[in-house]
């Protein structure tokens, strides 16, 4: 089989925005809004923060996987009360059937008040946060959900790299291997008032600045480039690097706001290095390092209208669709799809034309929703690909070109008489 990808020659979109509690509850335009804004801006994703396990707004995540954006909960629990595992593990039993992503497990374990007054001042803190977070790890590594590392306060009451060296050498002194390959981390990335650059290059560029003390001439980590220093560390303990997601990207810290200039500006400023091929040529350009791969996403929160970020957005969208201009045929421009999350690549066309075929794979279609076809250049364009198996030389073709985006999750779906069954998540009609 030829193939051709087009992955290269497309601006994969990086940016994704919170969606807090009060949003949905106290505007019930909100997420029609959202909607709308993240079509016209090349926003693909949507950080659902979530302040308990019994209050995950089930309706509103199906709304956004049906308008193709991948939903990433962040649930901001803390373990001030009694640790109620049955409560976490239904929880994410729930977002497995939604679909979901990946689940960030509590919010800054390195401050004093995430914790009980009696538990802060043990010995093993960190091993008691552990066992909990490796326990909920685990329960989502068996429901196909990527465990994210939580986000810790910059700084903070337990010095945030030091918390984060500590787990991951304990981590791997304990023997989780699995959990380790599959981890992505967190970072809360406001500026902290300091330029956009601030602490860029990490320990290595800042040696003088320990933990607990940065010299009045050095930088440090509380700042936009908070990553360079977690990766240094991640680096450090387990010779490589890992994923990380950036929260609350665009502000200053985590309570108040700046002026509407001002975000804007940051926003902008996040966006130069978030997309540099998009930027390149400005006058300082070539002092703005960019954001390297390992930021899978760049979650912004704002307390900007819609219509000013498209503003700022739009250069994004305009490039995308530039670009799949000049990569698609007049033919394919006809049957270009709307940007979608999940695809189902089917072995051959009959899959859409037999009705026999067609109807085995009704259940699967009215439950998860994708978009289905037979190109795998459409589907390195998803997030998530379900590839429908029915002969094994060919599917691991498919698999090899599909391995060239490292971003998508490829699942496996095999063909029973009266059922759909994919490997390692339960798609069985009920």
């Amino acid at each position: 089989m030829e193939h051709k990808s087009s992955k290269t020659l497309q601006i994969q979109a990086r940016h994704g925005f919170h969606i807090l509690p009060q949003h949905l509850q106290n505007d019930t335009s909100y997420l029609e809004n959202f909607i709308t804004f993240a079509k016209n801006s090349a926003t693909q994703y949507a950080m659902v923060e979530v302040l308990t396990c019994q209050s995950l707004p089930v309706n509103s995540i199906n709304t956004l996987t049906e308008h193709g954006i991948t939903v990433d909960v962040f649930l901001k629990t803390s373990l001030q009360t009694d640790f109620d595992l049955l409560a976490y593990q239904d929880l994410i039993n729930n977002l497995a059937n939604l679909h979901v992503k990946r689940l960030i497990l509590f919010d800054r374990p390195n401050r004093q008040d995430f914790w009980d007054p009696q538990t802060w001042v043990k010995p093993d803190l960190l091993e008691i946060f552990l066992e909990k977070f490796s326990l909920l790890a685990e329960k989502c590594l068996e429901k196909n959900i990527q465990p994210v590392f939580p986000p810790l306060q910059p700084a903070g009451d337990f010095w945030d790299t030091v918390f984060l060296r500590l787990a991951l050498q304990t981590l791997q002194e304990k023997g989780k291997t699995a959990l380790l390959e599959s981890l992505t981390l967190s970072a809360y990335a406001w500026t902290n008032n300091h330029p956009l650059q601030w602490g860029a290059g990490g320990p290595e560029r800042w040696p003088a600045s320990t933990p607990y003390y940065t010299p009045q001439d050095g930088e440090n980590q509380q700042g936009f480039r908070i990553f360079d220093w977690y990766q240094a560390n991640v680096k450090a303990v387990l010779n490589h690097s890992l994923p990380i997601l950036l929260l609350q990207a665009g502000r200053s810290a985590e309570y108040g706001t700046s002026p509407e200039i001002q975000q804007l500006s940051i926003v902008q400023d996040i966006l130069e290095v978030l997309y540099p091929n998009l930027y390149a040529g400005g006058d300082d350009q070539l002092l703005k390092e960019p954001i390297p791969p390992e930021v899978a996403t760049c979650n912004f929160l704002v307390e900007l209208d819609w219509q000013s970020l498209q503003g700022i957005f739009a250069k994004i969208q305009d490039a995308q669709a530039a670009q799949k201009e000049t990569i698609l045929s007049p033919e394919q421009k006809k049957t270009l799809p709307d940007p979608f999350v999940h695809y189902l690549l089917l072995p051959d066309e009959s899959w859409q034309s037999d009705p026999r075929k067609a109807a085995a794979l009704q259940p699967f279609l009215n439950k998860f929703h994708p978009h289905t076809g037979v190109s795998v250049n459409e589907a390195l364009d998803a997030s998530e690909v379900t590839l429908l198996v029915t002969n094994n030389d060919d599917m691991q073709e498919k698999l090899n070109i599909l391995a060239q985006n490292e971003s998508i999750l490829v699942r496996r779906m095999r063909v029973e008489p009266s059922m759909l069954v994919e490997d390692g998540y339960d798609h069985q009609q009920q």
